[in-house]
């Protein structure tokens, strides 16, 4: 970490040229600098990366990222405003993988005590600098391990990429090993709170986590789904799940919850009509995989089992997804089809239970991206082929 007099000038110089374009400012001479000058330039490259996703912490003007890939892989601010939510006013929290701090830092406003725990040494002195909680520079599970204290609930966010950046599908094969520390933490907090990657198998991980495990949610941003987030509660025993789509969007949120009882519910299957609406589920609930239960929440009807589109009479306001009005149905096998593309230089196009790919169909009719038709192609109950024209519903 610099002096207090060369961090107050790169202060200065980060705040001058905010608006900068950090390779032209890289390429420029300036010798003299009393700072490391790359270092500067990467807070201003981190605060344009992450202006939109922590706006909060960085209207603190001397918010410092320690290192260039903090802005990349930190938590947006509302995702970690929900998990402070979880929380209880009383509880005091141990976060094991402190990483930036986001969600640290909205955790300790919603607690009565929050201690992070990171193990590299310049993140938990960026740590130190920005955030008044208690930061522990250690690793986190030899530190668990030799403390007698205990906490309310733990908070920890595994890494998610194994060797060569190769992507993890189970919670055992993160670090640290969720699984494997489980009777550490039992000994220490109440209860436990995983964020856990997108990617991470939710079935499998329901297993693991039995017969403690309360609830799972998927939550994602603008119908990007970012994570998995799962809640432990080492004082009961669950025979079922609360399992939570979440999608955070510019005018709300979508928020979808069923019991994982409900996983097992056969869909009842219908083929749509022209001027009927056309639903398609959320991010975070196609994460969750509860199809059948969207028939039973909402009064809409699937189109097929592997279609995960729905069509109904009426306007579905609050369903958890896109909405569209269907124009018209073309059988993909037929004439028709082949005038899609004469009709259409322009199409938004999306492929369910379909044989092509959407590069592969809009090759096929010859089609441009953009436009404000959304065309759907996808496969019947009965095995039908069929292309959906769609446009966005006005309601």
């Amino acid at each position: 970490m610099m002096e207090k007099m060369e961090m107050e000038e790169m202060w200065g110089y980060v705040a001058a040229n905010a608006g900068a374009d950090t390779l032209k400012l890289m390429l420029k001479s300036e010798p003299d600098l009393p700072f490391d000058k790359r270092f500067a330039v990467m807070q201003i490259e981190c605060r344009k990366k992450a202006k939109n996703k922590i706006p909060e912490l960085l209207a603190n003007e001397r918010f410092l990222f320690p290192k260039a890939i903090s802005a990349e892989q930190c938590t947006h601010q509302q995702v970690a405003q929900f998990h402070a939510s979880l929380f209880q006013p009383t509880d005091s929290v141990l976060d094991m993988t402190m990483g930036l701090g986001v969600d640290s830092y909205y955790i300790s406003q919603r607690v009565a005590s929050l201690k992070a725990i990171e193990l590299d040494e310049e993140i938990a002195a960026a740590g130190a600098h920005n955030y008044a909680f208690t930061v522990v520079n250690a690793d986190s599970v030899a530190w668990l391990t030799q403390t007698d204290e205990r906490f309310d609930a733990v908070f920890i966010d595994p890494a998610r990429r194994g060797d060569g950046g190769a992507r993890l599908y189970g919670l055992a094969d993160c670090a640290p090993d969720v699984l494997s520390i489980l009777p550490t933490i039992k000994a220490h907090a109440k209860r436990l709170y995983i964020k856990a990657s997108p990617m991470i198998d939710v079935t499998q991980s329901m297993r693991d986590l039995a017969p403690h495990l309360t609830d799972v949610w998927a939550v994602s941003v603008k119908n990007e789904c970012k994570e998995l987030f799962f809640e432990v509660d080492f004082g009961v025993e669950c025979a079922d799940v609360q399992l939570h789509a979440l999608n955070f969007e510019a005018g709300g949120a979508q928020e979808f919850a069923v019991d994982s009882a409900a996983l097992a519910v056969e869909g009842c299957y219908g083929s749509p009509s022209a001027g009927q609406y056309l639903y398609e589920p959320n991010a975070s609930v196609m994460k969750i995989g509860a199809f059948a239960a969207l028939t039973r929440q909402f009064p809409i009807q699937q189109i097929a089992k592997n279609s995960h589109l729905y069509y109904s009479d009426d306007f579905v306001e609050d369903f958890p997804g896109r909405k569209f009005v269907i124009d018209s149905i073309i059988p993909f096998s037929g004439k028709e089809a082949k005038t899609v593309g004469k009709q259409h230089k322009q199409l938004n196009i999306a492929t369910r239970n379909f044989r092509l790919s959407p590069d592969e169909l809009k090759k096929r009719l010859k089609v441009r991206d953009g436009g404000d038709c959304y065309l759907f192609a996808t496969t019947l109950a009965n095995g039908e082929p069929v292309l959906l024209l769609t446009r966005k519903a006005d309601k």
